[in-house]
Order: C-alpha cells, then structure tokens, then sequence
C-alpha cells in the first residue's frame, strides 16, 4: 500500500489559517469581556454614588477628576450636579492598607468638603471582624422576621462608617475610638478601622485642599 504524500505547503497554509481564526476568536472574546467587565463597573460605581450623593439629575461618572492624595493614591472625585448646580461631590480611593489587601472606600462629601457619607465598595476582609467595619447591613432580630413586611429603603446602618458623617479632614487622621457610644474602631478588627479611617481621610483632605478645583467642576 503506497504511502500519502503529505503537502507541506498547504498544510502551512491550513495550519496558519487555524492560527488566524483562533487569535481571531481570542480577541472578540478578549474584547467582548472587556466591554461587560466595563459596563458592570460603571453599573456598580453608579450604584454607589447614588447612595453617597444628594438627589442629581447629571451624570456624575461623566463628570469626574482625578486628584492624587498627600498619600500618592489617585482620588477619583465625580460631581453631583442638580439643574446646573453643583449639589455634592464623591470620592473613591483604593487604600493598600487593609488586613488583607487593598480596600476600596467612597465617600460623598458636601460642598465644604466636610464627609456626607461613608460606604466600602470593595475589600477582602476578615469576615465577621474586618467585615464588621466595612459592611452595611440591615440588621434584623426576631420579632422583624415574623412581622415580615416590606424591606428597608435606603443605606442600611454601619456604627464605624456613620462616625465620619459631618466631620472635615483637618491636620491630622482622625483617632481611632473604639470605646463610647460613638465609635469608629473595632476590637480586633484594628488594622481594618485604621484602613478605612485613612482612605476616608484622604478623600476628605483631598477634597478640600483641592475645593476651589472641584466646584469648578470636570473641564
């Protein structure tokens, strides 16, 4: 039985053609995914700018600027505008100082750049420790089980995040207190207060050493 000639110059040619179509595929993947990845951020960060600013009726993630921190962190600031008007201002910044890691932390800040209000967007902390001062949850006790009835509207409540609400970045960090009726700190969960308690100090500062800036607005 005679043996196939194999044809090297077309099978270079297949082979290539293969090549082709693959890392064609792999880029309209590579793109498509980085489209979704996009938009599902863009989703997510206007998400949490429509519960750190006041009412608006622009679009704040278009109408953003980045400041760097005293720190060296990149400050993302977004706008709040209301009929023209400038009505608030928020700020997002990545602290590398996280039990764990980074921790992402956004505050919307009022237009003296005193802290509005306080939410952690990301983090990979201690659950049940760490979580403790970077999460709002509803919290529920038995009786709200069985009355049942329709769900909290609105930020649900964080003790360690709602310490900063009114409060303008001075000189200095502010203290961690974990002792008190009004606490930003948490036993065991220190390193965590003091990530946040500096990301929210960056913003605030930031903001206002750079206020004459932002309420011009993005240009």
């Amino acid at each position: 039985m005679a043996s196939q000639e194999i044809n090297i110059p077309k099978l270079g040619i297949f082979l290539g053609a293969l090549a082709a179509i693959a890392a064609g595929l792999l880029s309209f993947v590579s793109t498509s995914t980085a489209g979704a990845i996009k938009l599902n951020l863009q989703a997510k960060t206007n998400a949490a700018l429509e519960q750190v600013l006041p009412a608006f009726d622009n679009v704040p993630g278009d109408d953003a600027l980045e400041i760097a921190s005293a720190e060296g962190w990149p400050v993302n600031f977004y706008i709040a505008r209301k009929g023209g008007e400038i009505v608030g201002y928020a700020g997002e910044v990545i602290t590398p100082e996280g039990f764990n890691g980074n921790v992402t932390v956004m505050a919307g800040l009022n237009l003296d750049g005193s802290v509005r209000t306080v939410i952690v967007t990301a983090n990979t902390e201690t659950p049940g420790l760490g979580t403790a001062i970077t999460d709002r949850k509803v919290q529920k006790t038995i009786a709200d089980i069985i009355k049942g009835g329709a769900e909290a509207i609105g930020l649900a409540p964080n003790t360690y995040l709602n310490w900063y609400a009114g409060k303008t970045a001075g000189a200095a960090r502010w203290p961690i207190v974990k002792e008190g009726e009004s606490i930003n700190g948490k036993t065991g969960a220190t390193i965590t207060s003091r990530a946040v308690g500096g990301a929210v100090y960056a913003i605030g500062k930031t903001a206002v050493d750079n206020i004459a800036q932002l309420s011009k607005g993005a240009e």
